[in-house]
């Protein structure tokens, strides 16, 4: 109650920064009482896709590979930590009573709901993070070369919007489907062996090309990251072949599609009190 009449007292954009940081901060705490499962979460993540190399390679590892699909690995895992996360993190709140009780304050839901997924993409981008160092001094331990290019950033972020819009359209279907968990484990089975995770989309037939980069949630950007960083391309012929731009109206439609789904979610669960325990 005291939260709330403080809250209530402050300016919105102050009250409403302030709620957003709370959130966050808390479910990084969350996050970092439960080590356990972060370590074994690393080692799972960083250990899959050495073992499937090997498999692809026919017993050894191609270099140049290695290389090409790195990124798209990495989106993989940011996607399935996220996902899986939100997912989660909903359900969890539901079933022991706290998240109908957050949402019983004078700022609007999204605020909190931004705060769990600030903190999700946070958890997220360090394990892809690590996984990305660990790599790299493989491979250079190996003799392959992973160039970089400051301009990869700006497909990077543009995935990372993909994967905020698609982790709350899960979040929002935990809150309606039973068994997501499954439904998720299959979804992100799909997304490991059609964004370029595996092997490079340009390789695919042109139909299952054409689909993975409309239906598939990172697909795109991690094929404008490819183009940067293994073929040297700048972001204006990245821009110019169409890819970036698709990116851009992927995540853009992710983003609204999760956001709507999410706030629908939340909107029914409220007026039919199902979101309490």
């Amino acid at each position: 109650m005291a939260i709330n009449t403080a809250l209530a007292t402050s300016p919105p954009v102050q009250a409403g920064l302030r709620m957003l940081g709370n959130e966050t901060a808390k479910a990084l705490r969350v996050m970092w009482v439960h080590k356990a499962p972060l370590v074994f979460q690393l080692l799972g993540m960083t250990a899959t896709f050495w073992v499937i190399q090997l498999f692809i390679g026919g017993g050894r590892y191609v270099g140049e590979l290695l290389a090409m699909i790195l990124s798209g690995y990495l989106a993989y895992v940011v996607s399935y930590i996220a996902v899986l996360r939100i997912a989660a993190g909903v359900l969890e709140e539901m079933f022991t009573g706290t998240l109908e009780q957050s949402l019983l304050s004078p700022l609007p839901p999204w605020v909190q709901s931004a705060g769990r997924l600030a903190a999700t993409l946070v958890e997220a981008v360090l394990t892809a993070a690590v996984v990305a160092v660990f790599y790299l001094i493989v491979f250079a331990a190996i003799g392959v070369d992973m160039p970089w290019r400051w301009s990869a950033i700006v497909p990077a972020v543009i995935t990372l919007a993909d994967i905020a819009g698609f982790a709350l359209l899960f979040g929002g279907l935990a809150l309606i489907i039973n068994s997501i968990g499954a439904i998720i484990h299959v979804v992100q089975g799909l997304i490991m062996f059609l964004n370029g995770a595996l092997i490079p989309v340009f390789v695919f037939p042109g139909w299952l090309e054409t689909a993975a980069k409309i239906a598939v949630p990172t697909t795109v950007g991690v094929d404008a990251a490819r183009q940067i960083l293994i073929d040297d391309a700048s972001l204006g012929r990245v821009w110019g072949n169409g890819t970036l731009p698709w990116a851009v109206v992927h995540a853009a439609t992710m983003l609204i599609l999760g956001w709507t789904v999410y706030a629908a979610a939340i909107r029914r669960g409220l007026r039919e009190g199902r979101l309490g325990a």
